[in-house]
């Protein structure tokens, strides 16, 4: 009895002494940005793009006020793709890219003791492409920067806003064509996480 009393009692104090460690979870909201490389130039037809919202879950561990570790899904929405008419100026839909990543990143920043904490993300993945009838999926390298608030009031509740990217390759083949675009999908967000 003695004895677990005395682990209870340390591992109390472990957890007094490290308020910045522990799981969370969250969730965000933002706005699309693609970068298809020169893909769309290299079609020879005028194409544009305009991207719906991103949403993201994450799910964490914060090892102390410097470093954690982090999953997230991320969804990109639609990418629609337009097609202008030289003539008269108009444009028609001409089809739409989805973007699916799920990605592990460290978080690397400094939680000030005002709540205040910039980071930076780095990290791998896998994306998943789909453009009509065709659909890729490959891996990808996540990077970002961020700024997350965590209120002393709020006991554990964390805003942040941050712009995060995932690069990756598409290879583009037409018979004996090959080519190989570095493009990018990324959104600034911001979301909600929760630590409990």
């Amino acid at each position: 009895m003695k004895k677990l009393l005395l682990v209870t009692a340390l591992f109390s104090s472990v957890a007094c002494a490290n308020p910045h460690s522990g799981f969370y979870l969250g969730a965000g909201v933002g706005t699309t940005d693609f970068d298809d490389d020169g893909l769309f130039n290299d079609s020879g037809i005028p194409l544009s793009t305009d991207s719906d919202n991103s949403y993201k879950i994450i799910a964490g561990y914060a090892f102390n006020r410097i470093v954690s570790i982090e999953t997230q899904f991320t969804s990109y929405g639609d990418t629609n793709v337009k097609v202008h008419t030289p003539i008269n100026g108009l444009h028609f839909d001409a089809g739409k890219i989805e973007h699916k990543t799920y990605t592990v990143a460290a978080n690397l920043g400094y939680t000030f003791d005002n709540g205040l904490r910039p980071f930076a993300t780095i990290g791998l993945g896998s994306v998943d492409y789909k453009a009509g009838s065709f659909s890729d999926d490959g891996g990808a390298i996540r990077a970002g920067l961020g700024l997350e608030y965590t209120p002393a009031q709020l006991q554990g509740l964390s805003l942040r806003t941050a712009y995060e990217v995932d690069s990756y390759e598409l290879e583009i083949q037409d018979g004996y064509f090959s080519k190989t675009y570095d493009q990018s999908v990324g959104a600034w967000y911001v979301a909600a996480t929760y630590k409990f």
